[in-house]
């Protein structure tokens, strides 16, 4: 049996609720407060909510979340340490796009870096492509650039087994689905290795749905 199978439900829990509210009441109180006309913003916005929500809701006994960069792009990656993977999020969307083009790609996304490090023996659930795996150009510097992205992890980094990717997908405010899965290096979801978050979202009614969607 897979490690996705053995998360722990408070975690989990946890995690949904975390992405529930960056997504829901906190993006929404964000736009309410500071009285704002349009929200270009909010997409990449809602991120910041979520990776703060993680680092200060995430207990020390049940993991460790640390900040990562890949370029620009700050992010937080979680350690957990009942299973000893690391998590990271991601939209649906999102994910179908670098599933298309990854053989487009002429440098790795992180996803493409993780799933190589740490997923590399896992097996396709179901075989989609005949043809060789695609090469990177930056494929040689794969340990150094994992490294760098896992940095304030220290000595855990040692211990990581897997990745472990969750996705979620969103309708105006409210998260609609989530669910976490372990992708092999060409982006395919690995046998036994998806489960399904959505039981635990709670899809409560907002306080300040009114306010936000009036502008």
């Amino acid at each position: 049996m897979h490690a996705i199978n053995n998360i722990p439900n408070n975690v989990i829990e946890k995690i949904v609720r975390c992405v529930e509210d960056a997504v829901g009441d906190d993006i929404k109180a964000d736009i309410r407060q500071n009285e704002l006309e349009t929200t270009n913003s909010v997409p990449s916005r809602i991120w910041d909510f979520l990776n703060t929500s993680l680092i200060k809701t995430l207990n020390a006994e049940d993991c460790t979340v640390v900040k990562g960069h890949r370029g620009p792009w700050q992010m937080v990656v979680v350690f957990e340490k009942t299973t000893e993977c690391i998590f990271t999020l991601m939209r649906e969307k999102r994910f179908s796009e670098l599933c298309r083009r990854q053989r487009n790609r002429k440098q790795m996304h992180y996803v493409d870096m993780l799933a190589k490090q740490f997923n590399k023996d896992l097996v396709a659930a179901s075989q989609q492509y005949s043809f060789l795996p695609h090469s990177f150009s930056d494929e040689e510097k794969l340990v150094e650039l994992v490294g760098n992205l896992l940095n304030d992890l220290g000595s855990n980094r040692d211990l990581v087994r897997n990745h472990i990717l969750i996705l979620f997908d969103t309708v105006g405010y409210q998260l609609t689905s989530i669910r976490s899965i372990m992708v092999t290096p060409t982006l395919e979801i690995a046998e036994h290795s998806e489960q399904n978050w959505s039981s635990f979202i709670e899809g409560s009614t907002s306080t300040i749905v009114e306010k936000v969607d009036d502008l």
